[in-house]
């Protein structure tokens, strides 16, 4: 068993050949977690878990970069953004899906300051908003936080969200909040941080690209350490190019076995523990 912490396998961009993409993961022994992005695709995801039960789990949340109108993305769903961005915003329309059992998340939820789309002092706040919206939510519904984080620019400065999401967790670790950091991207000193928090930190194809993560890797527990894909995104080597998907999460987790020098069954079983605590409360 492995599982795939992160695949948007309900997603447009796979309505053509769902089954199929199931299919494969099914027959090679891969769960997966499917993350939301906004209202629409949280219901989503609920209605895969649903269908899929057993396979598929949900996460439910409000990405950061939709705190704010933005592009509409086709390969995500047929709703608009922009039309929709205050209901969106409006995280009581997320509770009714946070309490469903399939449910097991709050996320992916988080900071993004990406420098292409120019986010601003009052975008940076926005996202600060929503995303402890969130947390309280899920302190409410007593379930883990997936967190999006990505360091860029606010108001045309450098600035690091890894240093602002520690400091805002700080002020909900000792309330109980527990949670991953999805496709993690800091640094080794924000690793540890993360760690010390009792965060996990998630990777993907990324890491088979090139020796960037080994250190950090290396270093870390496994027992900190899950697996995705960001399915259809960042697809490993050695299918990088094509469009992702959740079976591929095995390239993962054998390549983080290899750089820790470890059997990729340890890597495999640590990957399990949200899906268990989903079984634990069934």
């Amino acid at each position: 068993m492995l599982v795939d912490l992160h695949a948007h396998i309900h997603f447009n961009i796979f309505k053509d050949d769902v089954e199929e993409i199931i299919g494969r993961a099914k027959d090679a022994g891969v769960f997966m977690i499917a993350p939301s992005t906004k209202l629409s695709t949280s219901q989503k995801a609920v209605e895969f878990a649903e269908k899929y039960k057993g396979l598929i789990f949900a996460a439910v949340g409000l990405h950061p970069l939709y705190t704010k109108p933005t592009q509409h993305d086709p390969d995500e769903d047929d709703e608009s953004v922009d039309k929709n961005i205050i209901e969106d915003c409006n995280i009581d329309l997320l509770h009714p899906l946070a309490i469903e059992p399939c449910v097991v998340a709050i996320g992916e939820c988080g900071l993004d300051y990406i420098q292409r789309l120019n986010v601003s002092q009052q975008d940076r706040a926005r996202q600060e908003d929503i995303l402890r919206d969130q947390f309280e939510l899920a302190l409410e519904v007593k379930k883990p936080v997936i967190l999006h984080c990505r360091d860029g620019e606010v108001g045309g400065e450098k600035r690091k969200a890894h240093n602002d999401m520690l400091n805002i967790l700080k002020e909900y670790v000792p309330r109980g909040l527990k949670g991953v950091s999805h496709c993690y991207s800091g640094n080794k000193e924000q690793a540890q941080e993360y760690i010390k928090l009792g965060f996990g930190l998630s990777f993907t194809g990324l890491i088979t690209y090139n020796n960037a993560w080994d250190k950090i890797i290396k270093e870390i527990p496994v027992e900190s350490i899950f697996t995705e894909t960001d399915s259809p995104y960042l697809t490993p080597v050695p299918h990088r190019g094509e469009r992702n998907e959740p079976v591929n999460v095995r390239f993962v987790a054998e390549h983080i076995a290899k750089i820790k020098e470890i059997p990729f069954e340890q890597v495999a079983e640590q990957t399990k523990r949200l899906i268990c605590r989903y079984e634990e409360n069934s």
